[in-house]
């Protein structure tokens, strides 16, 4: 289980470095915005996109999507503290 979670992380600090942590958040943990560097374009739908791309290019299942989304709103939230 431990191989996942290394996975899972590794992909969402993916997302976080294609958005260049540009992505806003609230304290309770939803995101907001994102800034897409390949479209170059900060959008609020874009989130779920940018982490299902990523997530695809890892091979990941989309059940798995979900644990990469609360990674990156974890790590997010560490950073902003």
């Amino acid at each position: 289980m431990a191989n996942f979670e290394k996975l899972y992380s590794k992909v969402a600090l993916q997302v976080i470095k294609r958005c260049h942590g540009a992505i806003k958040i609230t304290k309770h943990g939803k995101i907001l915005e994102v800034y897409d560097t390949r479209r170059h374009m900060w959008s609020k739908g874009l989130a779920g996109l940018i982490i299902k791309e990523e997530c695809k290019e890892a091979n990941l299942r989309d059940w798995e999507i979900a644990n990469v989304r609360s990674i990156v709103i974890k790590e997010m939230l560490e950073k902003s503290t």
